[in-house]
This record gives C-alpha cells, structure tokens and sequence, in this order.
C-alpha cells in the first residue's frame, strides 16, 4: 500500500510546462533532487530520503560573463550516463549543462536568434540521455542536437544534428543498457504529433517514422521497446 511522505516545499510555483518535473536520486548519499521550472527560474531542492534536512537552489538561464542577460526556461531534466551525471537546462536563447547538484556550469551552447522580431520563436525543449555518452536536445526548428559528453570536465562537443522533424520538439526519451542488445534506443516527438525511432551510435540512424494527426505529442517514453505517447487529446497511444 502506497503512503505519503513528508512533503518538500519549493521557493515558487511551476510554470504550465511539458514533463516540469525533474528528480535524481543518489542513492550513496541518500539524498535525492527536484527541479520545477519557473518563468525564467530552476527552482532545486535537495532532500534527504527522510525528509527531514533539505536545501534550495535557483539557477537562471543566461548567457556566460552577462549578468542580466536571462530568459525563459523551457525543460530541466536529469541526465544520467553511465561515468556521469548532468542536469540540463533549455530556454529561449541556449542549453545549458550542470553538475547535477546545480553547483558548476560546465557547458553551455548557444541558439541562433532570429533577424527579425516576426521571426518564428526560438528555443530548446525536449532532453533526453542516450547510452552512453550521448545527451540529446531537441531545438524549435525541428532538428536534434546530439553532444557528445566525455566521462568528466567540460569538453562536451556537439557531433551531430538531426533534422528529421519539421515541427517543434515536445520530448524525447531512452532506453538502453550497455549489457542489452537494443535495436532502437531514442524516441523524439514533435507539436504535430510526429515521432521518429532512432538508434543511437556515431551516427544516429533513423529507424522509424510514426505519423502523427496534427496533434502536439506533449510527453513520451521508450519502455522494453515500446513507445508510449501522450498527446493534446487525452490518449494514450502505444507502439
């Protein structure tokens, strides 16, 4: 029978966002984080598993060596590869790595802003870690940014770009284990419902395309090679 816990307070309130939840637990140190995104806020905590002693960060989104430089945040989620831990941060104007306590900023890449102020918006959305040293973001034109993350220190390379989808990126997801044979290991959706199956690798390679029914696919998950996706209508379709 399931029961409640203590509950964490955070320092605001989360933004209507896609999948804004993002936790990590550590099991040596019996402590696990939460991060909710707000406006142009990641609001972190960190919990013991008791409950009882915990702490609060907030990390902005702007530019390195500009201090007023800041922007809405889209998604921050968890990474976890096999030699490290990142937490990911997207906004309008890049991505952002961390160390997963949000204490040290070790990579930030920036988005190509448009020329005009009529120009289509520009952000990333869409996070996902893929074995085993891959981490994905999915950027508004539709394209997937694949950097290549090294087992420590900061220098992480973006080493390729996807550009199967023509529409906004909403979420990604993986599954895989290094003992595990895969045959697809990453899943992207898009705002018109759009997923494409990929398997990851020095070049990633293009699996499947699953149609979607002009309808934004706003959460998806890759489990024992399945993909469950939600969508703006309430279903929840299995492939």
């Amino acid at each position: 029978m399931y029961h409640k816990e203590k509950s964490i307070q955070i320092k605001n309130s989360a933004s209507a966002l896609y999948n804004n939840l993002g936790v990590l637990r550590i099991a040596p140190r019996r402590l696990t984080y939460f991060t909710v995104v707000h406006a142009n806020v990641v609001n972190m905590v960190s919990a013991s598993w008791d409950g009882l002693n915990y702490s609060h960060r907030q990390l902005q989104s702007k530019e390195p060596n500009v201090a007023t430089s800041t922007s809405l945040i889209m998604q921050a989620a968890f990474c976890v590869l096999p030699s490290r831990d990142l937490l990911v941060v997207t906004s309008q104007k890049g991505i952002q790595m961390y160390e997963s306590d949000g204490s040290i900023m070790v990579y930030w890449h920036a988005l190509d802003t448009p020329e005009t102020p009529t120009a289509q918006a520009v952000f990333a959305r869409g996070i996902s870690a893929v074995w085993e040293n891959y981490i994905c973001v999915g950027v508004s034109s539709g394209a997937i940014l694949v950097f290549d993350v090294p087992s420590k220190g900061s220098n992480i390379t973006l080493s390729e770009v996807l550009e199967e989808h023509k529409e906004s990126i909403t979420d990604m997801a993986s599954e895989c284990s290094g003992s595990q044979e895969c045959i697809a290991d990453l899943v992207s959706a898009d705002d018109r419902g759009n997923l494409c199956v990929w398997k990851s690798g020095e070049e990633f390679q293009l699996l499947n395309k699953i149609p979607g029914f002009d309808m934004s696919c706003s959460s998806v998950k890759l489990w024992k090679g399945t993909v469950v996706a939600g969508y703006g209508t309430g279903q929840i379709r299995l492939y």
